[in-house]
């Protein structure tokens, strides 16, 4: 029903990205905006030239886990199990993998967007 246009960023003061996505059934757009500017998240503190980064890789995988565990309850509601939340987009695309390329392409796959 939903396809996904783009991730980019926000244009909503306080969020990283928007994602944009089409729905097929009425034809219009909807836009989804996601990620607390001003707080770290699993890509940034893989990024070497982010003021977020962290050496240790296990440290970096701590981190993750810890924030998944925080907020596996986010992923219980009927949009998030579509892919199509706040929460779904920041927890698959912002904690998942090292690159928002890489995140990108694995949340397209788990939600056949």
């Amino acid at each position: 029903m939903f396809k996904l246009i783009s991730i980019k960023q926000s244009s909503k003061i306080g969020k990283k990205y928007d994602a944009k996505f089409f729905n097929k059934k009425t034809n219009k757009n909807k836009i989804i905006s996601f990620g607390s500017k001003g707080y770290r998240d699993f890509t940034l503190i893989n990024k070497k030239t982010s003021k977020y980064y962290i050496n240790d890789n296990e440290e970096r995988e701590k981190v993750k886990e810890l924030y998944q565990k925080r907020h596996a309850k986010d992923l219980l509601t009927d949009a998030s199990k579509t892919g199509m939340s706040a929460g779904a987009l920041s927890y698959y695309v912002l904690w998942t993998e090292p690159t928002i390329t890489k995140s990108i392409i694995n949340y397209k796959k788990k939600f056949n967007l």
